[in-house]
């Protein structure tokens, strides 16, 4: 197979890391999508940040995407690859509309609108908010974990 996409994104030589990478990834956002669908259904207690259904719903969908690409990725079909970046545009999007939530409804709180007075933005601390700073935490890691890696030995991506 070529590895010329791989090598232009300097990708690990086989897939077996970024499919474990997305292996987890894809659990946790699938058992946390179950769990705030569960709650936002009302199956389970109340969790503070957990109780919208369609957020739980997404989180399911974005867990999709991962586990997709674990298959190819461990095939070590390039094609893996598209379905990680997928999965982190995914994760990116809902994290986004969730802090432009959190914007709106501090201004509305902000200049004291009546629905607004009671709010707390520790109910706008959604899943989808925080398990995108821990998945962007992790990646970070991972990337200067590799990097240094590289450095310190500069001849193992040539070693077969």
């Amino acid at each position: 197979m070529s590895r010329s996409y791989a090598n232009a994104i300097n990708v690990p030589e086989h897939g077996t890391w970024p499919s474990i990478l997305a292996l987890i990834i894809g659990l946790v956002y699938g058992c946390v999508g179950v769990l705030q669908l569960l709650v936002g259904l009302g199956f389970i207690g109340a969790i503070v940040g957990f109780t919208d259904p369609v957020g739980g719903f997404l989180l399911i969908i974005v867990s999709a995407v991962f586990l997709t690409g674990v298959k190819p990725l461990v095939r070590d079909e390039q094609e893996g690859y598209a379905f990680i970046a997928v999965g982190y545009i995914l994760a990116a999007v809902m994290f986004a509309l969730q802090v432009m939530v959190i914007v709106t409804n501090g201004l509305g709180w902000v200049l004291r609108f009546e629905d607004w007075l009671a709010w707390s933005i520790y109910n706008d601390m959604t899943p989808s908010l925080w398990m995108f700073v821990i998945l962007m935490t992790a990646t970070g890691c991972l990337w200067i974990l590799g990097n240094l890696k590289e450095k310190l030995l500069p001849n193992s991506k040539g070693v077969s």
